[in-house]
């Protein structure tokens, strides 16, 4: 099951430029994973050097930054000019950064042997369309690993019971309108068909022990199909 957001009359790319142009994301590092330590070992930043891994929705960099002090031969996409700015401030040439949509990704096929997504899925409204594209621009055995917001979840329940009708403005860190889907992993593991996934629960701070269930993240991964293009 996917639920989908409301229809809006701004397409999603259109909604997460204004969204996050005016409140851009930039949290330090050592905040980022402190709130989310799980992400270091479910992102595999130390387990790409010398791969070409590329990102799609950098944001500030601060992932993509942690991918270059592994080795990793780095670059990524951002749809956000703020975003696409931060970045490049943060890596001071050590990645290559792009402003471009996950949907239109602006490299040949083949390039990359890792492509890595946190958070960013959940936001466009033709998702397949990024399936295809990171199909597109793996090469053949590479693998993908994508990060996004779980239907069921602690989170998601205690925002609609505290907020009701609302709750939706109070995801992300600013209550400017953005695009949001949320997946089981049912829903995942057909988005990304014929791929064989396998999926993990994370982001339950009040109870760690019942992340597994009750995660506010799941975490897909996977291998390019053999009869991708």
């Amino acid at each position: 099951m996917i639920e989908h957001a409301p229809q809006t009359q701004l397409e999603s790319s259109e909604l997460a430029i204004a969204h996050w142009g005016k409140t851009p994301l930039n949290t330090p590092s050592e905040d980022r994973y402190r709130i989310y330590p799980w992400l270091r070992g479910a992102a595999e930043f130390d387990k790409h050097a010398g791969e070409r891994v590329l990102e799609i929705g950098c944001g500030a960099g601060a992932d993509l930054e942690q991918f270059v002090l592994g080795g990793a031969i780095a670059s990524a996409v951002d749809i956000t000019p703020a975003h696409v700015q931060l970045a490049r401030e943060r890596l001071k040439g050590r990645a290559q950064i792009y402003q471009a949509e996950g949907t239109a990704l602006p490299f040949p096929d083949g390039s990359f042997d890792y492509v890595y997504s946190h958070g960013v899925l959940h936001h466009i409204e033709q998702p397949r369309k990024v399936v295809e594209e990171i199909y597109r621009v793996l090469r053949p055995g590479g693998r993908f690993n994508i990060m996004v917001y779980a239907w069921w979840s602690f989170h998601r329940i205690q925002l609609m019971l505290r907020l009701g009708a609302k709750w939706r403005l109070y995801v992300e860190n600013s209550r400017d309108p953005v695009h949001i889907d949320f997946y089981s992993k049912r829903s995942l593991r057909g988005l990304f068909a014929p791929a064989a996934l396998t999926i993990e629960k994370y982001e339950l701070a009040q109870a760690p022990f019942l992340e597994r269930w009750l995660g506010w993240f799941l975490v897909a991964k996977g291998t390019k199909p053999e009869n991708a293009v």
